[in-house]
């Protein structure tokens, strides 16, 4: 099955203003509208915890560091992506070390991929919108999961890739 990230992208699985000790507690508010809708099974959040810890998924993406948590399909029910902003940052390990490098993440975007074949493919759409002008700032910004989603609209465009 194609994925499109423009066509994953839901209110209900947008956390906005989202209040979290830490990256653990962040990444478990984050799953549970996944695991409302019947996306995903609770152990989905232990899964994502522990490959944070093996392989970090922070991104030192500008102005405001980002971070693109997933984890093996086996408790995934249908594809899905969750987007939270954070209140005030929570500290994710950087992608391509150990996590011994830190990021003040504010803006998680959390794969759910029930298709292992098609993780690289939603993690390089995921990565594409990151670059889009402003759209982090947008994000932070945004009040209502409306506001977020237009600003998401918004840089995916029209384009079919993604």
């Amino acid at each position: 099955m194609q994925h499109r990230l423009k066509d994953l992208l839901r209110p209900e699985h947008l956390v906005l203003n989202l209040e979290a000790q830490d990256a653990r507690e962040a990444l478990e508010r984050l799953v549970a509208p996944l695991v409302q809708t019947g996306h995903v099974e609770p152990a989905f959040a232990q899964d994502v915890w522990e490959r944070e810890q093996v392989f970090p998924t922070g991104l030192p993406t500008q102005p405001l560091a980002s971070a693109l948590p997933h984890a093996d399909p086996e408790h995934v029910r249908q594809t899905a992506v969750a987007i939270g902003t954070l209140k005030t940052p929570v500290r994710f390990g950087q992608m391509g070390t150990d996590g011994s490098v830190g990021l003040d993440v504010r803006v998680i975007i959390l794969l759910a991929i029930k298709e292992r074949e098609k993780q690289v493919e939603l993690i390089q759409q995921v990565v594409a919108l990151l670059q889009f002008p402003g759209l982090l700032e947008q994000l932070a910004a945004a009040e209502t999961p409306a506001q977020a989603l237009q600003a998401l609209h918004q840089a995916l465009g029209s384009s079919d890739a993604m």
